[in-house]
């Protein structure tokens, strides 16, 4: 007698459970998950459209040297500059985008406007939302954590000359950054147990309890009040209104069980935190990019901005620790035309290329239907200070990575002189199928770079 299968695919957010036992774990994306499975036993292949599609900012602060950054020549057949030759065998996987630029950026506050388009720390700044944010507004539903906010430093550093995330909500809120990679790793894959999940419940509870005493006394407050008051209290509904979809989301996962991986092994922690003595960067930077590629591998999240490097105080001791290095980074940017200063900033940025093709082979080698992961995620590459003069707000060093099975068509180096950073950012959002959304970058994005897609 034939066994009798299910004439229907397999649920996306399917699991197994461990009789007698309370395991229960969660399934890979399998064929049998596809609008083209007729039933569990009649899989056939996951279309093009159900692959996750996932894009990754990072922000390097202060710059680079463009000298030994910038080809000179623009197309496929440019020769690898000293500091791009760690990349070599990615060739093929990346576009070099050289002459963007941003209006509000230049001196050491350009991480604010890097991913929003707005003024830096000006006090009368009217704060709104990054592309990061955005994007995972229109996409995060659909995994564990919308987004996450990486960075060296933790915490938001908001009120401080330079921020440690470059994430911002909708009511222009900072959203703080996580440094720890050992960190993220238990906030991603640590399981809930009966006694967590009860405590989050109860959380939950206090909460929802909270928010609707706030928002009741609120409207009361706002029948007593004059026109721009009941504006500025709008914007306090937002903030209330965002922590509400928050944990709404954080409910609808709760007894969702999180994907199990091998839990890499991490050691000394403490060299693992930036925000304490002894740092062991390459290390830290390795196992960071380690639990990136995992985040993306188990689709617990499709849009991450990390803050990889501060402006001014850049946080990652700049390879001091691991080389004869004499500099801080801030130190090499100000080089006066100093021959040692500049051959050492040489040296920096090429091993902070090496550790991002690092990245790169990572991706590269997790096979995703008949591409990698590197192939359905985009990752950018990006400064607010240019390569011109590392202060400056335009020749911004700017890298696009991956993505080949998205659409995009990498050209190796490509000129777009006096274009905004955010036409990068609206070129994504298309490689994404995402409608690029109303006053997108406060009006510092007016186009794609059609090179490349």
């Amino acid at each position: 007698m034939k066994p009798r299968y299910s004439r229907n695919p397999l649920d996306r957010r399917s699991f197994l459970k461990g009789a007698g036992t309370g395991v229960v774990l969660g399934l890979p994306m399998l064929e049998a998950m596809s609008r083209n499975a007729r039933s569990v036993a009649t899989a056939g292949e996951i279309t093009a459209d159900e692959r996750p599609k996932r894009s990754v900012f990072t922000f390097w602060g202060l710059g680079m040297n463009g000298r030994d950054y910038t080809p000179k020549a623009t197309g496929k057949d440019y020769q690898l500059t000293p500091i791009l030759k760690p990349l070599a065998r990615h060739r093929d996987d990346f576009t070099v985008i050289s002459g963007l630029k941003l209006t509000h950026s230049g001196g050491h506050g350009g991480d604010r406007t890097f991913l929003t388009g707005t003024a830096t720390h000006d006090a009368d700044t009217e704060l709104r939302i990054s592309a990061d944010q955005e994007l995972a507004e229109a996409i995060g539903h659909k995994t564990r954590f919308p987004s996450l906010q990486l960075g060296i430093r933790r915490g938001t550093g908001f009120g401080a000359p330079q921020d440690n995330t470059c994430s911002w909500t909708r009511s222009g809120t900072p959203l703080p950054a996580e440094n720890r990679p050992h960190a993220l790793f238990e906030k991603l894959f640590r399981p809930e147990t009966p006694e967590s999940i009860a405590k989050r419940e109860q959380n939950f509870g206090i909460q929802e309890s909270v928010l609707d005493s706030v928002r009741d006394e609120a409207k009361r407050l706002n029948e007593t009040l004059g026109k721009n008051d009941r504006e500025r209290l709008e914007e306090y509904f937002t903030s209330i209104r965002d922590l509400e979809n928050k944990m709404s989301a954080d409910k609808r996962w709760l007894y969702k069980p999180k994907p199990e991986v091998a839990r890499p092994e991490f050691g000394d922690e403490q060299s693992l935190d930036p925000d304490r003595g002894g740092l062991d960067y390459v290390r830290y930077q390795k196992l960071m990019y380690d639990v990136i590629a995992l985040a993306l591998q188990t689709d617990s999240t499709r849009v991450i901005s990390y803050m990889a490097r501060k402006d001014n105080s850049d946080g990652t001791g700049a390879f001091r620790g691991s080389t004869d290095n004499p500099y801080g980074y801030h130190t090499m940017t100000h080089h006066g035309e100093d021959n040692d200063k500049l051959k050492w900033w040489t040296i920096v940025d090429t091993n902070y290329m090496e550790l991002w093709a690092y990245l790169l082979d990572k991706l590269k080698g997790i096979k995703e239907g008949d591409g990698t992961l590197l192939d359905h995620t985009l990752l950018a590459w990006g400064s607010s200070g240019g390569t011109v003069n590392a202060h400056n707000r335009h020749q911004l060093p700017t890298m696009i990575c991956g993505g080949s099975r998205l659409g995009v068509n990498h050209q190796g180096h490509v000129r777009n002189d006096d274009q905004y950073l955010g036409n990068l950012w609206q070129t994504m959002f298309g490689v994404m199928g995402v409608p690029v959304p109303e006053d997108f970058q406060g009006g510092e994005a007016d186009g794609v770079i059609k090179e490349i897609v």
